[in-house]
């Protein structure tokens, strides 16, 4: 019966929408922005360019042009389906899903202990959100850097937007080389960022280069945990499933970073897996189960649904594989990976830079 309402959304009316909550914040509105928005768009070659540059990225550890496609679209759908916010929090109870990224805004500033005289970097920043929010928080000047066109224009235009031009800039950049001069951060932060580099180790060297002696560097990334057994072959569909199907290289594991941080000449400071702070709150992937939406994604029904509506050219051609490959996969992957904890969405890992 849930399928079939989805697949009628584009008959239904603003107070039917409004009963399945807003399409910006994970509900089952969100069902309406990816059958009519995207109606146009060339699933076709978006998948093959998908798996063509995933295969490629595998044989060379290169993973950035699969990483550019998969956002030419998905940048889009995250936005218009989660909002502005595009990685994992804590989950409070009393909160809403806004409301608990809000209270990650204040949590990350005061990690970075960040204030008004600090310049603070945000490596692969998208469309600089997070940058935003330290800036209005702190008072901190904050630069973005991203290698995206597209995340330029509208990182700026969204600075416009917020009245920050005086707090923030977007550049455009590759974090594994950054474009700025040693010891010009006292901050330097990436969020949901590492876990797109073939090579930790050079891009926490360079975040490490630019930071002033007595910064800090912080990283927030989803990690595979010391509970992972690749030789399980579940827990490795799982896994493997997350990258595959965002186009990234294979999850890395905490060690990996503190190992990099050490090589870079960084002391580690705090490690916090931020949803074992507190009883009432909910893991990380709660804000897909609380509501239900993996479980409607990946219905039976919902994905014959798709199939036949692409099938009678209600949809565009290779829809049904979109959907499958990169809206139920990862979803059903974190809600999966996070149960079984091998996977974790929500460690905040903090570095300083020696005096000497």
């Amino acid at each position: 019966m849930l399928g079939l309402v989805v697949v009628a959304l584009p008959l239904a009316g603003k107070a039917l929408r409004r009963l399945l909550g807003r399409a910006d914040d994970q509900s089952l509105a969100g069902f309406w922005v990816l059958f009519t928005r995207f109606r146009d768009f060339d699933f076709v070659s978006f998948m093959r360019n998908h798996r063509e540059a995933y295969k490629k990225g595998q044989e060379t550890g290169n993973y950035l042009p699969g990483v550019c496609n998969y956002y030419t679209l998905m940048s889009d759908v995250i936005t218009a389906t989660s909002g502005p916010f595009w990685h994992f929090v804590p989950m409070f109870r009393n909160l809403s899903r806004i409301e608990n990224h809000h209270k990650y805004h204040q949590t990350l500033t005061q990690y970075l202990e960040a204030k008004q005289s600090d310049k603070v970097l945000e490596i692969g920043c998208g469309f600089g959100e997070m940058g935003r929010q330290v800036a209005t928080i702190s008072g901190a000047s904050v630069t973005g850097l991203t290698m995206a066109d597209a995340e330029i224009v509208g990182g700026n235009q969204r600075i416009r937007s917020a009245g920050l031009q005086d707090r923030c800039n977007m550049v455009q950049g590759n974090y594994h080389k950054l474009p700025f001069e040693a010891n010009s951060f006292d901050k330097v932060f990436g969020i949901y960022t590492l876990k797109y580099s073939a090579d930790p180790s050079q891009a926490i060297a360079e975040a490490a280069r630019v930071l002033k002696p007595g910064g800090k560097f912080l990283s927030y990334e989803i990690l595979v945990t010391d509970k992972y057994d690749p030789s399980d072959q579940m827990q490795r569909y799982y896994v493997d499933n997350i990258s595959s199907s965002t186009c990234m290289p294979p999850l890395w594991h905490a060690k990996d970073f503190r190992d990099a941080a050490t090589k870079a000449g960084l002391v580690a400071t705090k490690e916090d897996d931020l949803c074992c702070r507190a009883a009432e709150v909910d893991q990380w992937y709660s804000c897909f189960t609380n509501n239900g939406i993996h479980q409607v994604l990946s219905s039976k029904l919902v994905l014959r649904l798709v199939g036949l509506g692409e099938f009678l050219r209600i949809l565009p051609a290779s829809f049904t594989d979109w959907y499958e490959h990169c809206a139920v996969h990862p979803t059903t992957d974190f809600v999966n990976a996070g149960r079984l904890g091998i996977v974790s969405g929500a460690v905040m890992m903090t570095w300083t830079k020696p005096l000497k």
